[in-house]
């Protein structure tokens, strides 16, 4: 006979299913709010392969306010080049039985016949394609040296079409005189390179004195050695050299003030959003079911302490209260979404409360009442179902709400540091100069993205709305 019920109930939830779908799809709104989602939920699920880069680490892909690559369509824009990344392979300038060319590495096995200084040079022609000089680039490689009785030195240099040369890296202690090893990497806008080369920082550029037109750069690879005896040995090897220059656009919605993927940002911050939301918003809809079903059909006391509660709650200013208690609490997700939903239930109760005083008074609790049934039972049994639909329609409501607080805290610089959302977006573009720079690929997006997935929970919120409220229903 159970089975027979779960079976009967079953079918029951299943009608009432394609009932509740056959009067959504009638009203566009709904599904227009629904294809937005759909979009949403289709970028936070498939974000790591929507967007290559860590949207918490600093991945310089691009020079800092880099325009999206599509902007070079028009006219004024097509002279500006993306990143361009480079392998160099070293080739001597004399063959030497010292040297080893292990594809991009190179190998050297030194062994001194007089105490004489001896230089090594390796070269590497680069073309630089770009009409606009960039920005800024960076080179990165390795080297690790066994040593035996000599000192010697590593040098990197640049020399431009005009035959001027450019020494981008040496050694911090100069001449290496025991076996060590470092891991470099040169940035042209680290300002102690700036200082040695005597240029000024934040006034005078690196990478556009170097690149300043386009045409062919020698890379010019130096290595000194300088034996103390006879027999003097070093076994250098020196790792595979990478040059990246940054470009001036890149990607989909260019880079922030960092140089980093700003739609990497965007989609993983959909994650984010949707969960805060709909769990916010699913536990403050709790809540409110809970207080209000207590309060109607109780009554009494409960239903005066309660509803004395709601009213107290409903008086507080809530952004500055979740400011403090971000600040007490810790910056993190679980404590947005938990004092979102804390504060977040008021007014539903109120409406569930409203409607269990009409309900308690129908004959069929009093049929339940006289068969035997209890409070908990009434409540969970016939009291709940019936303002299900209600809650639901709330539900999805209160999720645009929970999302807008999260931005706004997030904005205000109480977010979660760990998290990549939205409105930390737009506090790194207020507090890094987006505004000032109009860096509209760094601020429009996220903006829209908040209004238009918002948008996609008020759209369905009024559909479903109209769908299990009758008088809201439309004559067709």
């Amino acid at each position: 006979m159970s089975s027979l019920l779960t079976r009967e109930a079953r079918i029951i939830w299943v009608r009432r299913i394609k009932g509740f779908w056959e009067e959504f799809r009638r009203n566009r709104i709904g599904l227009a709010g629904l294809f937005l989602l759909f979009i949403f939920v289709f970028m936070a699920v498939l974000a790591p392969w929507l967007t290559p880069y860590d949207p918490l680490a600093v991945n310089r892909v691009a020079d800092g306010f880099a325009l999206p690559q599509w902007v070079t369509i028009l006219p004024q824009y097509q002279d500006l080049a993306t990143s361009r990344t480079t392998s160099i392979y070293w080739e001597p300038k004399e063959e030497s039985d010292f040297i080893q060319q292990f594809g991009y590495n190179v190998r050297m096995n030194f062994k001194a016949e007089t105490t004489e200084t001896v230089t090594f040079e390796f070269t590497y022609t680069y073309h630089n394609p770009q009409k606009t000089p960039p920005n800024a680039f960076f080179c990165d490689f390795g080297w690790e040296a066994e040593v035996k009785d000599l000192s010697f030195l590593i040098k990197v240099i640049i020399e431009g079409p005009d035959g001027n040369t450019t020494l981008i890296w040496i050694p911090a202690a100069s001449w290496q005189a025991v076996s060590t090893g470092e891991s470099v990497h040169v940035d042209s806008t680290n300002w102690e390179l700036l200082k040695r080369l005597g240029l000024e920082l934040g006034v005078e550029n690196l990478a556009r004195k170097i690149f300043y037109e386009e045409g062919d750069y020698n890379f010019i690879l130096q290595i000194k050695f300088k034996p103390k005896t006879k027999g003097a040995e070093c076994n250098l090897r020196f790792t595979e050299t990478t040059f990246v220059s940054l470009g001036h656009v890149h990607g989909i919605l260019g880079c922030d003030s960092r140089g980093c993927d700003v739609w990497s940002q965007l989609v993983y911050g959909a994650r984010i959003s949707l969960i805060i939301g709909i769990t916010a918003a699913m536990l403050s809809t709790s809540i409110g079911i809970l207080v209000g079903i207590a309060a109607g059909y109780i009554g009494g006391v409960v239903d005066e302490t309660l509803m004395r509660i709601v009213d107290v709650l409903l008086c507080l200013p809530l952004l500055p209260l979740l400011l403090a208690l971000v600040a007490l609490f810790g910056k993190s997700v679980f404590y947005i979404v938990l004092f979102v939903a804390i504060f977040g239930w008021q007014g539903l109760s109120r409406v569930i409360r409203s409607s269990i005083l009409s309900l308690r008074e129908q004959s069929f609790i009093e049929c339940a009442k006289a068969s035997g049934a209890g409070r908990f039972y009434i409540m969970t049994k016939h009291l709940l179902p019936n303002i299900l639909p209600v809650a639901f329609a709330s539900l999805v409501l209160s999720v645009p709400s929970a999302i807008l607080f999260e931005a706004s805290l997030s904005f205000l610089g109480f977010g979660d540091p760990r998290s990549p959302t939205w409105g930390k977006m737009l506090q790194l573009a207020f507090g890094s100069g987006g505004f000032s720079h109009l860096a509209w690929w760094w601020i429009l997006p996220p903006g829209l993205a908040i209004t238009f997935l918002c948008l996609a929970f008020v759209f369905m919120g009024h559909a479903v709305d109209e769908v299990v409220n009758p008088r809201l229903r439309r004559r067709r």
